[in-house]
Protein backbone atom coordinates (compact mmCIF):
# COMPACT_ATOMS: atom_id res chain seq x y z
CA UNK A 1 0.00 0.00 0.00
CA UNK A 2 2.83 2.21 0.72
CA UNK A 3 4.60 1.49 -2.35
CA UNK A 4 1.24 2.33 -4.39
CA UNK A 5 0.92 5.50 -2.31
CA UNK A 6 4.66 7.19 -2.68
CA UNK A 7 4.50 5.80 -6.87
CA UNK A 8 1.49 5.75 -7.83
CA UNK A 9 -0.59 8.86 -6.07
CA UNK A 10 -2.14 10.51 -8.35
CA UNK A 11 -3.60 7.51 -10.13
CA UNK A 12 -4.86 6.60 -6.97
CA UNK A 13 -6.49 9.96 -6.88
CA UNK A 14 -7.67 9.96 -10.66
CA UNK A 15 -9.13 6.72 -9.79
CA UNK A 16 -11.30 7.70 -6.77
CA UNK A 17 -12.28 10.76 -7.96
CA UNK A 18 -13.49 9.66 -11.39
CA UNK A 19 -15.37 6.73 -10.07
CA UNK A 20 -16.76 8.67 -7.10
CA UNK A 21 -18.08 11.46 -9.28
CA UNK A 22 -19.56 8.71 -11.66
CA UNK A 23 -21.23 7.41 -8.52
CA UNK A 24 -22.59 10.31 -7.49
CA UNK A 25 -23.81 11.76 -10.64
CA UNK A 26 -25.69 8.72 -11.26
CA UNK A 27 -27.83 9.13 -7.93
CA UNK A 28 -28.34 12.75 -8.53
CA UNK A 29 -29.46 12.54 -12.33
CA UNK A 30 -31.50 9.67 -11.35
CA UNK A 31 -33.58 11.83 -8.83
CA UNK A 32 -33.84 15.32 -10.64
CA UNK A 33 -37.44 14.72 -11.34
CA UNK A 34 -38.48 13.99 -7.67
CA UNK A 35 -39.38 16.48 -5.62
CA UNK A 36 -40.45 20.51 -5.09
CA UNK A 37 -38.94 22.61 -2.94
CA UNK A 38 -41.86 25.02 -2.09
CA UNK A 39 -40.55 27.84 -0.44
CA UNK A 40 -37.12 28.44 -2.39
CA UNK A 41 -37.08 26.49 -5.40
CA UNK A 42 -40.73 27.91 -6.14
CA UNK A 43 -39.32 31.34 -5.47
CA UNK A 44 -36.46 30.90 -7.80
CA UNK A 45 -38.36 29.46 -10.68
CA UNK A 46 -41.25 32.33 -10.08
CA UNK A 47 -38.57 35.43 -11.44
CA UNK A 48 -37.49 33.04 -14.52
CA UNK A 49 -41.11 32.69 -15.30
CA UNK A 50 -42.48 36.17 -14.54
CA UNK A 51 -39.08 37.55 -16.13
CA UNK A 52 -38.77 39.59 -13.40
CA UNK A 53 -41.30 41.53 -13.74
CA UNK A 54 -42.78 41.19 -10.45
CA UNK A 55 -41.99 43.56 -7.07
CA UNK A 56 -39.32 42.78 -5.82
CA UNK A 57 -36.84 43.30 -2.53
CA UNK A 58 -33.77 41.60 -3.78
CA UNK A 59 -31.30 43.60 -5.84
CA UNK A 60 -30.12 39.87 -7.29
CA UNK A 61 -30.69 39.52 -11.26
CA UNK A 62 -29.82 35.91 -11.95
CA UNK A 63 -33.24 35.34 -13.61
CA UNK A 64 -32.42 37.82 -16.40
CA UNK A 65 -28.11 36.76 -16.63
CA UNK A 66 -28.84 32.73 -16.95
CA UNK A 67 -32.62 32.93 -18.76
CA UNK A 68 -30.55 31.60 -21.58
CA UNK A 69 -30.27 28.20 -20.03
CA UNK A 70 -34.04 28.35 -18.33
CA UNK A 71 -36.73 26.02 -19.04
CA UNK A 72 -40.05 25.59 -17.47
CA UNK A 73 -39.41 22.23 -17.46
CA UNK A 74 -38.33 21.52 -13.95
CA UNK A 75 -36.39 18.19 -14.30
CA UNK A 76 -34.11 19.87 -17.16
CA UNK A 77 -33.59 23.12 -15.86
CA UNK A 78 -32.18 20.88 -12.97
CA UNK A 79 -30.02 19.03 -15.03
CA UNK A 80 -28.70 22.29 -16.84
CA UNK A 81 -27.84 24.31 -13.81
CA UNK A 82 -26.00 21.28 -11.60
CA UNK A 83 -24.32 20.23 -15.24
CA UNK A 84 -23.43 23.79 -15.69
CA UNK A 85 -22.09 23.98 -11.88
CA UNK A 86 -19.88 21.27 -12.01
CA UNK A 87 -18.01 21.68 -15.40
CA UNK A 88 -17.26 25.31 -14.20
CA UNK A 89 -15.84 23.08 -11.10
CA UNK A 90 -13.95 21.07 -13.22
CA UNK A 91 -12.57 23.82 -15.24
CA UNK A 92 -11.66 25.28 -11.99
CA UNK A 93 -9.80 22.36 -10.59
CA UNK A 94 -8.33 21.56 -14.59
CA UNK A 95 -6.81 25.33 -14.40
CA UNK A 96 -5.66 25.59 -11.03
CA UNK A 97 -3.20 22.47 -11.24
CA UNK A 98 -1.98 23.42 -14.91
CA UNK A 99 -1.64 26.60 -12.70
CA UNK A 100 0.81 24.56 -9.89
CA UNK A 101 2.13 22.42 -12.62
CA UNK A 102 0.69 19.04 -12.23
CA UNK A 103 1.96 16.65 -14.92
CA UNK A 104 -0.03 13.68 -14.53
CA UNK A 105 -3.95 12.78 -15.00
CA UNK A 106 -5.08 15.94 -14.91
CA UNK A 107 -7.76 15.79 -16.73
CA UNK A 108 -9.08 12.72 -14.29
CA UNK A 109 -7.77 14.37 -11.20
CA UNK A 110 -10.39 17.22 -12.23
CA UNK A 111 -13.38 15.26 -11.40
CA UNK A 112 -12.85 15.73 -8.28
CA UNK A 113 -14.40 19.38 -8.73
CA UNK A 114 -17.79 17.45 -9.99
CA UNK A 115 -17.54 15.05 -7.34
CA UNK A 116 -18.24 17.63 -4.60
CA UNK A 117 -20.13 20.21 -6.66
CA UNK A 118 -22.91 17.11 -6.47
CA UNK A 119 -22.06 16.02 -3.21
CA UNK A 120 -22.53 19.50 -1.74
CA UNK A 121 -25.52 20.32 -3.18
CA UNK A 122 -27.28 17.22 -2.36
CA UNK A 123 -29.64 16.98 -5.08
CA UNK A 124 -31.90 19.61 -3.42
CA UNK A 125 -32.35 23.37 -4.40
CA UNK A 126 -30.98 23.23 -7.90
CA UNK A 127 -32.78 25.76 -10.03
CA UNK A 128 -29.75 28.04 -10.86
CA UNK A 129 -30.00 30.95 -8.80
CA UNK A 130 -27.65 33.87 -7.06
CA UNK A 131 -25.57 30.88 -5.34
CA UNK A 132 -25.06 28.64 -7.76
CA UNK A 133 -24.44 31.35 -10.21
CA UNK A 134 -21.93 33.35 -8.60
CA UNK A 135 -20.39 29.95 -8.33
CA UNK A 136 -19.99 29.65 -11.94
CA UNK A 137 -19.28 33.18 -12.77
CA UNK A 138 -16.44 32.83 -10.31
CA UNK A 139 -14.94 29.57 -11.51
CA UNK A 140 -15.18 30.59 -14.85
CA UNK A 141 -13.48 33.84 -14.15
CA UNK A 142 -10.58 32.63 -12.26
CA UNK A 143 -10.22 29.60 -14.36
CA UNK A 144 -9.65 32.13 -17.50
CA UNK A 145 -7.41 34.14 -15.42
CA UNK A 146 -5.04 31.43 -14.98
CA UNK A 147 -5.38 29.77 -18.23
CA UNK A 148 -3.95 33.53 -19.44
CA UNK A 149 -1.10 33.51 -17.14
CA UNK A 150 -0.75 29.97 -18.65
CA UNK A 151 -0.52 30.20 -22.27
CA UNK A 152 0.33 34.30 -21.62
CA UNK A 153 -2.52 35.17 -24.10
CA UNK A 154 -3.82 38.77 -22.45
CA UNK A 155 -6.41 38.68 -24.11
CA UNK A 156 -8.35 35.41 -22.54
CA UNK A 157 -8.04 38.15 -19.52
CA UNK A 158 -10.55 40.31 -21.82
CA UNK A 159 -13.35 37.04 -21.57
CA UNK A 160 -12.29 36.55 -18.15
CA UNK A 161 -13.59 40.52 -17.20
CA UNK A 162 -16.32 39.79 -18.94
CA UNK A 163 -17.63 36.77 -17.16
CA UNK A 164 -16.55 38.58 -13.74
CA UNK A 165 -18.61 41.56 -14.91
CA UNK A 166 -22.26 40.08 -14.37
CA UNK A 167 -21.35 38.81 -10.72
CA UNK A 168 -21.78 42.66 -9.81
CA UNK A 169 -25.98 42.11 -11.33
CA UNK A 170 -26.18 38.15 -9.79
CA UNK A 171 -25.65 38.22 -6.27
CA UNK A 172 -26.03 41.82 -4.39
CA UNK A 173 -23.40 41.94 -1.81
CA UNK A 174 -21.64 38.79 -2.65
CA UNK A 175 -19.95 40.69 -5.33
CA UNK A 176 -17.32 42.01 -3.14
CA UNK A 177 -14.93 38.93 -4.69
CA UNK A 178 -14.10 41.08 -7.25
CA UNK A 179 -11.86 43.20 -4.85
CA UNK A 180 -9.54 40.19 -3.90
CA UNK A 181 -9.83 39.14 -7.77
CA UNK A 182 -8.66 42.36 -9.22
CA UNK A 183 -5.96 42.40 -6.25
CA UNK A 184 -4.52 39.12 -7.30
CA UNK A 185 -4.62 40.57 -10.62
CA UNK A 186 -2.36 43.06 -9.62
CA UNK A 187 0.15 40.98 -6.93
CA UNK A 188 -0.44 37.91 -9.39
CA UNK A 189 2.54 40.35 -11.88
CA UNK A 190 3.38 43.75 -10.30
CA UNK A 191 5.10 44.49 -13.05
CA UNK A 192 2.82 44.41 -15.81
CA UNK A 193 -0.50 45.05 -13.62
CA UNK A 194 -1.27 47.47 -16.12
CA UNK A 195 -2.04 45.75 -18.80
CA UNK A 196 -3.59 43.22 -16.97
CA UNK A 197 -5.86 45.51 -15.31
CA UNK A 198 -6.77 47.30 -18.89
CA UNK A 199 -7.18 43.43 -20.72
CA UNK A 200 -9.10 42.30 -17.94
CA UNK A 201 -11.28 45.88 -17.16
CA UNK A 202 -12.17 46.17 -21.26
CA UNK A 203 -13.88 42.92 -21.00
CA UNK A 204 -15.59 44.12 -17.34
CA UNK A 205 -16.59 47.36 -19.04
CA UNK A 206 -18.15 45.13 -22.21
CA UNK A 207 -20.21 43.09 -19.85
CA UNK A 208 -21.69 46.15 -18.17
CA UNK A 209 -22.73 47.64 -21.42
CA UNK A 210 -24.11 44.69 -22.70
CA UNK A 211 -26.13 44.16 -18.76
CA UNK A 212 -28.04 47.36 -19.66
CA UNK A 213 -28.33 47.07 -23.34
CA UNK A 214 -30.25 43.55 -23.29
CA UNK A 215 -31.04 42.24 -19.97
CA UNK A 216 -32.02 45.21 -17.52
CA UNK A 217 -32.05 49.33 -17.68
CA UNK A 218 -30.39 51.60 -15.74
CA UNK A 219 -33.79 52.65 -14.53
CA UNK A 220 -34.74 49.28 -13.24
CA UNK A 221 -31.40 49.08 -11.32
CA UNK A 222 -32.26 52.38 -9.64
CA UNK A 223 -35.58 51.83 -9.16
CA UNK A 224 -34.73 48.13 -7.73
CA UNK A 225 -31.58 50.36 -5.27
CA UNK A 226 -34.47 52.63 -3.56
CA UNK A 227 -36.93 49.67 -3.31
CA UNK A 228 -34.05 47.73 -1.66
CA UNK A 229 -33.56 51.21 1.01
CA UNK A 230 -37.27 51.13 1.70
CA UNK A 231 -37.20 47.22 2.42
CA UNK A 232 -34.58 47.36 4.87
CA UNK A 233 -36.68 48.73 8.13
CA UNK A 234 -38.70 45.58 7.43
CA UNK A 235 -35.76 43.03 6.85
CA UNK A 236 -33.95 44.31 10.05
CA UNK A 237 -37.56 42.91 11.87
CA UNK A 238 -37.15 39.66 10.65
CA UNK A 239 -33.21 39.13 11.05
CA UNK A 240 -31.04 40.58 13.19
CA UNK A 241 -27.70 42.18 12.42
CA UNK A 242 -25.75 39.68 13.96
CA UNK A 243 -25.82 37.65 10.65
CA UNK A 244 -23.19 40.16 9.78
CA UNK A 245 -21.41 40.58 12.93
CA UNK A 246 -20.84 36.86 13.20
CA UNK A 247 -19.39 37.03 9.61
CA UNK A 248 -17.08 39.50 10.67
CA UNK A 249 -16.25 37.13 13.78
CA UNK A 250 -15.70 34.08 11.71
CA UNK A 251 -13.16 36.27 9.42
CA UNK A 252 -11.37 37.23 12.22
CA UNK A 253 -11.15 33.66 14.38
CA UNK A 254 -10.36 31.42 11.39
CA UNK A 255 -8.13 33.87 9.34
CA UNK A 256 -7.11 36.75 11.34
CA UNK A 257 -6.25 35.22 14.43
CA UNK A 258 -4.29 32.04 13.97
CA UNK A 259 -2.14 34.04 11.50
CA UNK A 260 -1.33 36.52 14.18
CA UNK A 261 -0.74 33.89 16.83
CA UNK A 262 1.74 31.55 15.03
CA UNK A 263 3.54 34.60 13.43
CA UNK A 264 3.70 35.55 17.40
CA UNK A 265 5.24 32.13 18.11
CA UNK A 266 7.53 31.98 15.37
CA UNK A 267 8.87 35.73 16.32
CA UNK A 268 8.84 35.29 20.00
CA UNK A 269 10.01 31.64 21.03
CA UNK A 270 11.29 30.93 17.67
CA UNK A 271 8.88 28.22 16.80
CA UNK A 272 9.50 25.81 15.29
CA UNK A 273 8.38 24.09 11.48
CA UNK A 274 8.29 21.10 12.31
CA UNK A 275 6.58 21.44 15.43
CA UNK A 276 3.91 23.67 13.49
CA UNK A 277 3.64 20.77 10.43
CA UNK A 278 3.24 18.15 13.82
CA UNK A 279 -0.11 20.40 15.41
CA UNK A 280 -1.37 20.83 11.56
CA UNK A 281 -1.26 17.02 11.26
CA UNK A 282 -2.99 16.12 14.70
CA UNK A 283 -5.62 19.10 13.59
CA UNK A 284 -6.45 17.14 10.80
CA UNK A 285 -6.82 13.36 12.62
CA UNK A 286 -9.33 15.36 14.90
CA UNK A 287 -11.39 16.89 11.78
CA UNK A 288 -10.86 13.59 9.97
CA UNK A 289 -12.27 11.88 13.20
CA UNK A 290 -15.36 14.13 13.55
CA UNK A 291 -16.55 13.94 9.82
CA UNK A 292 -16.21 9.78 10.91
CA UNK A 293 -17.91 10.28 13.83
CA UNK A 294 -19.44 13.29 14.34
CA UNK A 295 -20.16 14.65 11.33
CA UNK A 296 -22.00 17.74 12.27
CA UNK A 297 -19.29 19.21 14.16
CA UNK A 298 -16.05 18.79 11.68
CA UNK A 299 -16.84 21.73 10.26
CA UNK A 300 -15.65 24.28 12.38
CA UNK A 301 -12.28 22.27 12.45
CA UNK A 302 -12.14 21.91 8.83
CA UNK A 303 -11.94 25.93 8.43
CA UNK A 304 -9.33 26.19 10.64
CA UNK A 305 -7.81 22.96 9.37
CA UNK A 306 -7.60 24.86 6.19
CA UNK A 307 -6.34 28.59 7.56
CA UNK A 308 -3.41 27.31 9.08
CA UNK A 309 -2.32 24.82 5.80
CA UNK A 310 -2.74 27.94 3.99
CA UNK A 311 -0.54 29.44 6.29
CA UNK A 312 1.84 26.79 6.29
CA UNK A 313 1.90 27.61 2.72
CA UNK A 314 2.72 30.95 3.05
CA UNK A 315 5.45 30.28 5.45
CA UNK A 316 7.23 27.75 2.57
CA UNK A 317 10.49 29.58 1.28
CA UNK A 318 10.36 27.66 -1.85
CA UNK A 319 6.76 28.55 -2.76
CA UNK A 320 6.70 30.85 -5.54
CA UNK A 321 5.22 34.15 -4.68
CA UNK A 322 2.22 33.84 -7.68
CA UNK A 323 1.25 30.66 -5.79
CA UNK A 324 0.53 31.76 -2.25
CA UNK A 325 -1.50 34.70 -3.80
CA UNK A 326 -3.57 32.19 -5.76
CA UNK A 327 -3.62 30.18 -2.37
CA UNK A 328 -5.11 33.87 -0.34
CA UNK A 329 -7.65 34.07 -3.16
CA UNK A 330 -9.10 30.59 -3.20
CA UNK A 331 -8.62 30.99 0.56
CA UNK A 332 -10.85 34.61 0.73
CA UNK A 333 -13.84 33.29 -2.27
CA UNK A 334 -15.95 31.43 0.38
CA UNK A 335 -16.02 34.47 2.46
CA UNK A 336 -17.07 37.00 -0.25
CA UNK A 337 -19.51 34.65 -1.79
CA UNK A 338 -21.33 34.14 1.71
CA UNK A 339 -20.60 38.02 2.23
CA UNK A 340 -24.61 39.30 3.23
CA UNK A 341 -25.94 36.56 2.25
CA UNK A 342 -27.82 36.51 5.74
CA UNK A 343 -26.93 32.99 7.04
CA UNK A 344 -23.76 32.25 9.73
CA UNK A 345 -20.23 31.40 7.46
CA UNK A 346 -20.22 28.13 8.75
CA UNK A 347 -23.66 26.81 7.49
CA UNK A 348 -23.18 28.69 3.94
CA UNK A 349 -19.50 27.41 3.98
CA UNK A 350 -20.73 24.25 2.42
CA UNK A 351 -21.81 25.47 0.07
CA UNK A 352 -18.56 27.21 -1.63
CA UNK A 353 -16.36 23.92 0.27
CA UNK A 354 -14.97 23.15 -3.07
CA UNK A 355 -12.68 25.85 -2.89
CA UNK A 356 -11.15 24.97 0.29
CA UNK A 357 -10.68 20.90 -1.03
CA UNK A 358 -8.89 22.36 -3.73
CA UNK A 359 -6.54 24.28 -1.41
CA UNK A 360 -6.21 21.58 0.61
CA UNK A 361 -5.24 19.27 -2.58
CA UNK A 362 -2.64 21.61 -3.78
CA UNK A 363 -0.81 21.86 -0.07
CA UNK A 364 -0.99 18.51 0.32
CA UNK A 365 0.59 17.44 -2.92
CA UNK A 366 2.71 20.68 -3.20
CA UNK A 367 4.32 20.94 0.19
CA UNK A 368 3.97 17.74 2.34
CA UNK A 369 3.85 14.92 -0.38
CA UNK A 370 2.93 12.64 2.61
CA UNK A 371 1.30 9.27 2.12
CA UNK A 372 -0.56 9.86 5.43
CA UNK A 373 -1.73 13.15 4.27
CA UNK A 374 -2.82 11.83 0.83
CA UNK A 375 -4.52 8.64 2.97
CA UNK A 376 -6.30 11.10 5.12
CA UNK A 377 -7.65 13.01 2.28
CA UNK A 378 -8.53 10.15 0.26
CA UNK A 379 -10.56 8.48 3.16
CA UNK A 380 -12.24 11.61 3.78
CA UNK A 381 -13.95 11.61 -0.22
CA UNK A 382 -14.47 8.08 0.27
CA UNK A 383 -16.95 8.86 2.92
CA UNK A 384 -18.38 11.63 0.94
CA UNK A 385 -19.42 9.23 -1.77
CA UNK A 386 -20.59 6.56 0.15
CA UNK A 387 -22.69 8.47 2.60
CA UNK A 388 -24.39 10.18 -0.29
CA UNK A 389 -27.14 7.90 -1.34
CA UNK A 390 -28.10 8.11 2.44
CA UNK A 391 -30.15 11.33 0.96
CA UNK A 392 -32.39 9.23 -0.78
CA UNK A 393 -33.75 7.96 2.65
CA UNK A 394 -33.37 11.33 4.80
CA UNK A 395 -35.72 13.79 4.71
CA UNK A 396 -34.51 16.59 2.97
CA UNK A 397 -35.10 20.05 1.83
CA UNK A 398 -38.27 21.26 3.98
CA UNK A 399 -39.82 17.72 4.53
CA UNK A 400 -40.13 15.72 1.62
CA UNK A 401 -38.17 12.26 1.22
CA UNK A 402 -36.97 11.36 -2.14
CA UNK A 403 -38.16 7.89 -1.69
CA UNK A 404 -41.90 9.18 -0.90
CA UNK A 405 -41.95 11.11 -4.78
CA UNK A 406 -44.15 8.79 -6.46
CA UNK A 407 -47.29 10.71 -7.41
CA UNK A 408 -47.11 12.35 -10.91
CA UNK A 409 -47.77 16.27 -11.01
CA UNK A 410 -47.92 18.71 -14.23
CA UNK A 411 -46.35 21.47 -13.48
CA UNK A 412 -46.00 24.07 -16.09
CA UNK A 413 -47.26 20.93 -18.09
CA UNK A 414 -43.94 18.92 -17.56
CA UNK A 415 -44.37 15.32 -15.41
CA UNK A 416 -42.57 15.96 -12.09
CA UNK A 417 -43.07 13.85 -9.13
CA UNK A 418 -43.95 14.51 -5.90
CA UNK A 419 -45.45 13.01 -2.71
CA UNK A 420 -49.36 11.41 -1.88
CA UNK A 421 -50.12 14.58 0.48
CA UNK A 422 -48.82 17.21 -2.04
CA UNK A 423 -50.85 16.44 -5.04
CA UNK A 424 -53.65 16.08 -3.04
CA UNK A 425 -53.32 19.55 -1.91
CA UNK A 426 -52.30 20.52 -5.42
CA UNK A 427 -55.91 19.11 -6.34
CA UNK A 428 -57.54 20.78 -3.03
CA UNK A 429 -56.55 23.89 -3.55
CA UNK A 430 -56.65 24.14 -7.80
CA UNK A 431 -60.12 25.31 -7.84
CA UNK A 432 -59.91 28.40 -5.65
CA UNK A 433 -56.34 29.21 -6.63
CA UNK A 434 -55.83 28.16 -10.35
CA UNK A 435 -54.58 31.22 -11.83
CA UNK A 436 -55.72 33.64 -9.66
CA UNK A 437 -53.17 36.59 -9.35
CA UNK A 438 -54.04 38.60 -5.61
CA UNK A 439 -53.29 35.56 -3.14
CA UNK A 440 -51.45 36.64 0.59
CA UNK A 441 -50.26 33.12 1.79
CA UNK A 442 -49.05 32.84 5.55
CA UNK A 443 -45.61 31.21 4.95
CA UNK A 444 -43.52 31.01 2.45
CA UNK A 445 -43.49 27.28 2.64
CA UNK A 446 -46.89 27.66 0.65
CA UNK A 447 -45.05 29.10 -2.04
CA UNK A 448 -44.50 25.89 -4.32
CA UNK A 449 -48.40 25.38 -4.12
CA UNK A 450 -48.73 29.39 -6.15
CA UNK A 451 -46.06 28.33 -8.89
CA UNK A 452 -47.55 25.24 -9.73
CA UNK A 453 -51.31 26.84 -9.98
CA UNK A 454 -50.00 30.21 -11.65
CA UNK A 455 -51.15 32.28 -8.71
CA UNK A 456 -49.24 35.02 -7.57
CA UNK A 457 -48.66 36.89 -4.66
CA UNK A 458 -48.02 41.15 -3.94
CA UNK A 459 -44.49 40.00 -3.95
CA UNK A 460 -42.15 36.79 -3.68
CA UNK A 461 -40.73 35.71 -0.50
CA UNK A 462 -42.17 38.11 1.80
CA UNK A 463 -41.95 38.59 5.44
CA UNK A 464 -45.49 38.09 7.07
CA UNK A 465 -45.41 41.23 8.98
CA UNK A 466 -48.66 43.18 9.41
CA UNK A 467 -47.05 46.96 8.50
CA UNK A 468 -44.47 45.38 5.90
CA UNK A 469 -47.38 43.34 3.73
CA UNK A 470 -49.43 46.46 4.32
CA UNK A 471 -46.49 48.76 2.51
CA UNK A 472 -46.63 46.11 -0.13
CA UNK A 473 -50.20 46.25 -1.00
CA UNK A 474 -50.44 50.26 -1.09
CA UNK A 475 -47.01 50.38 -3.26
CA UNK A 476 -49.25 47.67 -5.62
CA UNK A 477 -52.04 49.91 -5.83
CA UNK A 478 -54.62 47.52 -4.23
CA UNK A 479 -55.98 47.17 -0.98
CA UNK A 480 -56.41 44.13 1.52
CA UNK A 481 -59.90 43.32 0.37
CA UNK A 482 -58.10 42.95 -3.29
CA UNK A 483 -56.63 39.69 -2.37
CA UNK A 484 -57.20 35.93 -1.30
CA UNK A 485 -55.79 34.48 2.04
CA UNK A 486 -54.51 31.53 2.58
CA UNK A 487 -52.87 29.59 5.33
CA UNK A 488 -52.06 26.18 5.93
CA UNK A 489 -52.82 24.07 9.48
CA UNK A 490 -49.06 23.32 9.65
CA UNK A 491 -48.26 27.14 9.03
CA UNK A 492 -50.89 29.61 10.39
CA UNK A 493 -50.59 33.07 10.10
CA UNK A 494 -49.06 34.62 13.15
CA UNK A 495 -52.17 36.43 15.70
CA UNK A 496 -49.31 39.26 16.14
CA UNK A 497 -49.28 39.75 13.22
CA UNK A 498 -52.16 39.07 10.60
CA UNK A 499 -55.25 37.95 11.41
CA UNK A 500 -57.11 37.85 7.50
CA UNK A 501 -60.75 39.11 8.41
CA UNK A 502 -59.59 42.24 10.82
CA UNK A 503 -56.62 42.45 8.27
CA UNK A 504 -59.27 43.79 5.75
CA UNK A 505 -61.91 46.46 5.45
CA UNK A 506 -64.97 44.49 5.19
CA UNK A 507 -64.83 41.00 6.53
CA UNK A 508 -68.34 40.78 5.97
CA UNK A 509 -67.77 40.60 2.17
CA UNK A 510 -65.54 37.58 2.60
CA UNK A 511 -66.09 33.63 2.84
CA UNK A 512 -64.20 31.63 4.71
CA UNK A 513 -63.21 28.00 2.94
CA UNK A 514 -61.45 24.48 4.14
CA UNK A 515 -59.26 23.30 1.48
CA UNK A 516 -57.75 20.13 2.86
CA UNK A 517 -54.82 20.99 5.15
CA UNK A 518 -55.62 24.97 4.31
CA UNK A 519 -57.96 27.85 5.31
CA UNK A 520 -59.32 30.06 2.68
CA UNK A 521 -60.57 33.81 2.72
CA UNK A 522 -62.31 34.41 -0.10
CA UNK A 523 -63.17 37.74 -1.11
CA UNK A 524 -66.89 38.83 -2.65
CA UNK A 525 -65.53 39.27 -6.01
CA UNK A 526 -64.16 35.93 -6.05
CA UNK A 527 -64.60 33.18 -8.99
CA UNK A 528 -64.47 29.80 -8.69
CA UNK A 529 -62.17 27.84 -11.32
CA UNK A 530 -63.07 24.34 -13.08
CA UNK A 531 -61.02 21.79 -12.14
Amino acid sequence: MNKILQNSGTTLYSIIFFIGALFVACITYMNLDKGFIFNDEAYYLSYYKNQGESLSFDRTNFFRIFKFLYTPNVYIFRIISITTLVLSNFLLFFSTLKYFNFKKNIFFLSFLGILIGFETWSISNLILHQYIGNTILVNCGVSLILLSFIYQKKWILTIAGFVISFVLFNGNSHSIIVIPIILYLFFQNSKQWKSNFLYFFIGFSVGIIIYFTFLDTLDNFIYQLKFLKEYLPFHRKQHSKTFMVLWAVYLFLNGILPSFIVGLLFWRIKLKIEIFDKFIAVLGIVCLSLFIFFPSYYIFFFILLTHLLALRFMLNKETSKESKYFVILLLLIPYCLAFGSQIWFHIRLNVYKFYYFLLIFIVINKLYKNKLWMLGYLIFICLMVIRFPDILNNKGWKDFVFTEQTEKVQINGYDLYLDKGRKKDIEDLRPYLQNQKNVIYSSNHLMGYLYILDASPPIYYYFTLKDYLSFIIKKTNKTPDDFIYIESDDYPFSPKEIVPLKFVSHPEKYKVKKAGRFTLYLPSHFQKTQK
